[in-house]
């Protein structure tokens, strides 16, 4: 069936009255994505059906800038985003990478979490970088960032994925939020830096 017809099907049926049972629409993934293991992984997982767990797509690119400059310029980060073009223009690089893969988190149709990052073909199999991880100034401390780092984890594990890595910085709550999702510091590493100016 193509999705046109699926989607006149769905919105001409019977059932379609109840997508408006207190005041609030229902997620329409699990119905136009019925084989993605995402959808099997949002069952699995018991997730909060207020929010809307999906792959990111070109569309959200404005908004997740948007969001990013917002929770990057306050603390305990206080970078210098000082504008919306230059944080849209950051991220549209990191999606502009063909090995790019996102995933964003809907709440109130608004995106309050997101996770941007690029796959990896390692000796030890293949892996996710996350290049960005970012959840709403107002909702951090919620779960929604653990609830997100859940639907990430198992994603990429069902696609394969035996190893997700990243960065962040010591000492502020992104690493104890890091640290208690599982995540460890490899103590064999260290990143190095060089000014060039």
């Amino acid at each position: 069936m193509s999705i046109k017809t699926s989607i006149k099907e769905h919105f001409t049926s019977k059932q379609f009255r109840g997508h408006f049972e207190n005041g609030s629409l229902k997620n329409h993934w699990g119905y136009f994505f019925q084989n993605k293991p995402e959808n099997n992984i949002l069952k699995e997982l018991k997730l909060d059906s207020d929010l809307d767990f999906r792959r990111f797509s070109w569309e959200d690119l404005d908004e997740c800038a948007e969001l990013f400059k917002n929770v990057f310029s306050a603390g305990p980060w206080y970078d210098e985003w000082v504008s919306l073009d230059q944080s849209r223009n950051y991220l549209g690089e990191l999606v502009e990478n063909p090995v790019f893969e996102g995933f964003v988190v809907r709440e109130d149709s608004e995106i309050v979490a997101v996770c941007l990052g690029h796959r990896r073909s390692w000796w030890m199999g293949k892996e996710f970088f996350v290049d960005e991880f970012f959840v709403e100034n107002v909702r951090q401390g919620n779960g929604i960032g653990t609830k997100m780092m859940d639907f990430v984890t198992n994603s990429l594990a069902a696609n394969g994925y035996n190893r997700l890595i990243l960065l962040t910085n010591k000492e502020i709550p992104a690493e104890s939020f890091y640290l208690k999702n599982g995540f460890y510091n490899n103590y064999q590493r260290t990143v190095m830096v060089k000014k060039l100016q």
